[in-house]
């Protein structure tokens, strides 16, 4: 096995979509070079929990990593009717099935970053599936604390890092996906985060 090498897993944000294009400006790409390890990008624009993860975790070959990061959630919330509970129930699905390609594994979970809809604030609007975007996050959170995989909640570790004062900055697209500095910010601030 490979101890030097990263799989990052996730949706538009880790693909590096900044909501026009592809940026090679990605925060995978950023923390390779902040951490200086081979850090490979899985992630699949417009991915969620429910219909596109397993997918991507069939599409690593599991022996040649020590680590993952998973950055995934928003567009469950934003685009899908499952409830909660299938959220959760396929998160877990998922958890075990990277868990027996590779029972090594470190995994990290990355909260999904706030997210503007119609230039409102996400957190505790309810969508498709009746949940607000905050109860998402909370029950992320806690199906990765039973497998006692670290999260990075950005409420709890950096509140105001995107906020409804500098959204439309941090933004590229004013709604979720980052501009290239503002993923070049996320790469420093999982690169603490993975090091603790």
């Amino acid at each position: 096995m490979n101890n030097n090498r990263i799989a990052a897993l996730g949706d538009s944000v880790t693909k590096g979509f900044d909501g026009f294009e592809n940026l090679q400006e990605n925060y995978p790409n950023y923390l390779s070079q902040i951490i200086n390890l081979s850090v490979d990008n899985f992630g699949v624009n417009g991915a969620t929990i429910v219909n596109d993860l397993t997918n991507e975790i069939n599409d690593v070959n599991w022996k040649q990593y020590n680590q993952c990061i998973l950055f995934i959630g928003t567009n469950d919330y934003g685009h899908n009717p499952n409830n909660l509970n299938e959220v959760t129930s396929k998160l877990k699905q998922d958890l075990n099935l990277i868990y027996q390609f590779n029972s090594q594994i470190i995994i990290s979970a990355i909260l999904p970053l706030n997210r503007y809809d119609q230039k409102q604030n996400a957190a505790n609007k309810r969508r498709f599936a009746n949940y607000t975007f905050n109860e998402l996050l909370d029950a992320l959170a806690q199906t990765y604390r039973t497998y006692t995989i670290p999260v990075l909640d950005w409420r709890k570790l950096y509140p105001n890092f995107i906020n409804d004062n500098n959204y439309q900055s941090k933004y590229n697209d004013k709604h979720v996906h980052p501009t290239a500095q503002t993923y070049y910010q996320i790469a420093n601030k999982i690169a603490d985060f993975i090091k603790k």
